[in-house]
């Protein structure tokens, strides 16, 4: 069973980045104005959240999630995952993606090696299904976040071609 301590402070930030990631992937395969962006950005904790007070009864890794997402992290807590977002920035200036396809790959491989860690440390296929499923809800509540091609509000698709195409992939892959 998946409890809080299953994971270590740097495991669990790669576990939450994972849906986040997916959510940006959306968001950056068609980018809509600044107000539309905000929106998508909040859709993505917001749609995590919910996902996980929904499914904690459901799984003890979605339990375990909302634990970590709900308890402040103690000083040294903060500490080794401000070190762990440093690597993370540093990788990514190292290996900044020049395409849009080399950013699907990189989130590809991060989500990849993500559910590889929860089957290694004991999540069931059930358990790995629920998260898959929150990262595929993550993506359409971002998707779903804006219109985009309008003008002031106006006119515009809530979903975009682009956004069309990367959600039947993340969906595809993750299915």
């Amino acid at each position: 069973m998946i409890t809080t301590d299953s994971f270590t402070v740097e495991e669990w930030a790669q576990i939450v980045s994972a849906p986040a990631s997916i959510g940006a992937l959306v968001v950056t395969a068609d980018p809509s104005g600044p107000i539309g962006l905000i929106g998508e950005f909040k859709a993505i904790l917001s749609s995590m959240q919910s996902y996980v007070e929904a499914h904690a009864g459901d799984s003890s890794l979605m339990a375990a999630l909302k634990d970590h997402m709900t308890n402040k992290p103690t000083e040294e807590e903060q500490e080794q995952i401000k070190q762990w977002a440093k690597q993370q920035e540093e990788q990514m200036k190292a290996n900044r993606p020049k395409t849009p396809e080399e950013l699907q790959q990189l989130v590809r491989q991060s989500v990849t090696g993500t559910i590889g860690l929860l089957r290694a440390k004991g999540a069931d296929e059930s358990e790995v299904g629920t998260f898959k499923a929150m990262m595929i809800g993550v993506a359409e509540a971002v998707a779903n976040a804006s219109k985009e091609g309008g003008f002031l509000g106006f006119g515009g698709t809530l979903v975009s071609e682009k956004e069309k195409s990367v959600l039947a992939q993340i969906q595809a892959e993750l299915a």
